[in-house]
């Protein structure tokens, strides 16, 4: 699986900001797991993708982005933490889990979001930036844990699970609010059911991404939000 990672850092407005008045800048990432860059603001004339178009306009566009691994979890660990793949359990999905969930804080920042708030951000995560979508550490078959998969990188770390009541039912949810694991695996290998936009989860972190946005940019001085 090939990890395509749109990253809206905004980093000119960045080195611009500190070099003009020393005011840390508010930063906005998405990260959009396991798809091709199939957008407008990437030369695509077919797929209309307005609002993310003019997101790109106004940040910054990785137009050469390649992944350190071809594998979800470990790509995204090397990301946020620079660290290119040195042993067999880099190349793991669970190198989160086994290399920092339960390690003890160090000098060293766990990821570049543990560096940000070290610094003086406020850090908020909604949605899949680890290996699993709320956050949290557990495994295919297992059930939820209350075990942190970055315990020192967020102030706060959210998700919305609705109808499928967990993070990792989510991640795998279908419309009918059933899952990989309800369904013991027999499932459809895609599907285009007939809901509105919170009828999936992508909808609901949709929301709860916007509502958040909203409460940060009034009540805090700077933020990275995930």
């Amino acid at each position: 699986m090939k990890n395509i990672i749109f990253g809206i850092f905004g980093i000119m407005l960045f080195l611009t900001s500190c070099q003009s008045s020393m005011q840390p800048p508010n930063i906005l990432f998405i990260a959009i797991d396991d798809l091709r860059p199939e957008l407008g603001c990437y030369g695509n004339q077919v797929i209309q993708t307005p609002n993310i178009d003019r997101i790109a306009q106004e940040g910054f566009v990785f137009d050469h982005h390649y992944v350190q691994v071809p594998t979800c979890g470990a790509s995204r660990f090397a990301m946020l933490t620079g660290m290119r793949p040195r042993t067999p359990l880099h190349l793991s999905n669970n190198v989160m889990a086994e290399l920092l969930a339960n390690a003890p804080e160090s000098e060293e920042p766990e990821t570049f979001v543990h560096h940000l708030r070290r610094s003086g951000y406020q850090t908020v995560g909604i949605g899949k930036i680890g290996h699993s979508a709320d956050g949290l550490v557990y495994g295919y078959e297992d059930e939820p844990s209350i075990v942190k998969e970055l315990p020192y990188s967020w102030d706060e770390f959210l998700f919305d699970p609705g109808k499928w009541k967990t993070g990792w039912n989510a991640f795998f949810g279908y419309a009918s609010g059933e899952n990989r694991q309800s369904l013991n695996k027999q499932v459809k290998p895609y599907e285009k059911g007939e809901v509105d936009d919170q009828g999936y989860p992508d909808g609901l972190t949709t929301r709860l991404a916007l509502s958040k946005l909203k409460e940060l940019k009034s009540k805090i001085n700077h933020f990275f939000l995930e």
